[in-house]
């Protein structure tokens, strides 16, 4: 009776080891441009704590990107002859308690505008916020899409 109830347990704790995992959110994007370009854009990915990693982006502009739940993030989207794009990315309270627990997937289109001829615009912030309501898990998104005119020392500088 030991070896069963033991067996029992056993299994218990690896179930509530498996409700209990790391959650995670699942960002579906695609990148569109005016000539269908995309696939030669780099997406750069800045996290909180300080590491970079690059994507790949697939020949149609598609990439997916796994993050653990409550993680901060900034997608970078940069592309020659294009201004380059961040959004903003916080995953917590992607997951309520009272929610179901399985991994939440999050879709969205970033469309690149051609730069101008002499490379000195750039957006004033990062042009996209996604965040989650606390309680509901729902998705919010801020959007932002002010231009402004860098300076031609900066723009000689950042070559």
């Amino acid at each position: 009776m030991n070896a069963r109830h033991l067996l029992a347990t056993a299994i218990a704790l690896l179930a509530a080891g498996c409700l209990f995992a790391s959650k995670q959110v699942t960002f579906h994007g695609k990148i569109e441009t005016l000539d269908g370009g995309a696939r030669r854009t780099v997406v750069l990915v800045e996290h909180a704590d300080g590491r970079l990693d690059s994507m790949v982006v697939n020949g149609q502009g598609g990439f997916k990107l796994t993050v653990e739940a409550d993680s901060q993030l900034r997608l970078r989207f940069r592309q020659d002859g294009y201004i380059t794009k961040v959004v903003e990315v916080n995953t917590l309270h992607a997951f309520p308690k009272f929610k179901d627990e399985h991994d939440r997937d999050v879709r969205f289109t970033v469309e690149l505008m051609p730069q101008s001829p002499s490379n000195d615009l750039a957006f004033a912030s990062p042009v996209g916020h996604i965040t989650f309501t606390k309680g509901s898990g729902l998705m919010k998104v801020h959007y932002d899409h002010t231009l402004v005119t860098v300076p031609t020392a900066d723009v000689t500088a950042a070559r």
